[in-house]
C-alpha cells in the first residue's frame, strides 16, 4: 500500500514533501477562516500519522486569512505536533501580513518568513534535527 501525500481540501492543498515536512497551500483567491484551519490540522496529522512534523506554508495569487484563523494558529493549545512552521511569501502585501503575523499574534511554534522556498526548508530541516538531538 502506498503511503497517501496529498490531501485536498475545498482552499487549501496539504502535501507531504518529504519525511517530517508537509506543505501547506492557500489555493488562489481562498480566504481561510477557523474551521478551514481545523481541517489543515487534520490532514495534517492524517499524512504523517500524528508523528511530529513542520510546515511550509505557502500562499496562492489574492489569499487571505481571517483573524481568528490567525490566532488559532498562533495559540499554544493549537501546536499538537507541529515542531515549526516557514511562511514563503512571494508578494509584498504576503510579506507585511506574515511579519504582522509574526509581531501581533506571537506564534506559540517557532514561525520564520522567507522568500526563498529552499531556504525555508532547509530551516524547516534544521528545525527536525534539533528537536531530535
Amino acid at each position: 500500500m502506498v503511503a497517501e501525500t496529498k490531501i485536498s481540501l475545498e482552499k487549501t492543498e496539504v502535501f507531504l514533501l518529504e519525511d517530517g515536512i508537509l506543505e501547506n497551500h492557500v489555493k488562489a483567491m481562498s480566504h481561510i477562516e477557523e474551521s478551514d484551519i481545523w481541517a489543515i490540522k487534520k490532514a495534517n496529522l492524517s499524512l504523517t500519522n500524528e508523528k511530529p512534523y513542520c510546515i511550509l506554508v505557502t500562499a496562492g495569487h489574492l489569499s487571505s486569512i481571517s483573524k481568528e484563523a490567525k490566532e488559532l494558529t498562533a495559540s499554544k493549545d493549537f501546536v499538537q505536533n507541529t515542531i515549526a512552521k516557514a511562511i514563503l511569501v512571494d508578494s509584498l502585501g504576503h510579506k507585511i501580513v506574515g511579519n504582522l503575523y509574526l509581531k501581533i499574534n506571537k506564534p506559540h511554534i517557532q514561525t520564520k518568513v522567507f522568500t526563498s522556498r529552499e531556504l525555508a526548508i532547509a530551516w524547516l530541516q534544521s528545525q527536525i534535527r534539533n528537536k531530535s538531538d
